[in-house]
C-alpha cells in the first residue's frame, strides 16, 4: 500500500470514530432528559413550587 493509501485509511478511521462519538453523545443526551410527570412533580415539590397536597393529587391521578 502506498503512503496515499495509508493516509486515506487513517482519515477514514478518524472520521468514523468522530461520527460514533457524536452519535453516542446525541443519544445519551436524549435518554437522560426523559422524566416521568411524577418525577417532575416530585422535583417541583422539593423546590417548593407546589404543595404536598398537589403532589399527592398528581400521584393518585397517575395511579401510583
Amino acid at each position: 500500500m502506498t503512503v496515499e493509501g495509508y493516509i486515506r485509511l487513517g482519515l477514514t478511521l478518524v472520521v468514523l470514530v468522530v461520527l460514533v462519538i457524536i452519535l453516542y453523545r446525541f443519544r445519551a443526551g436524549k435518554s437522560n432528559r426523559r422524566q416521568s410527570s411524577l418525577e417532575i412533580m416530585k422535583e417541583r415539590l422539593e423546590k417548593g413550587e407546589i404543595t404536598e397536597e398537589e403532589y399527592e393529587k398528581a400521584r393518585k391521578k397517575q395511579g401510583k
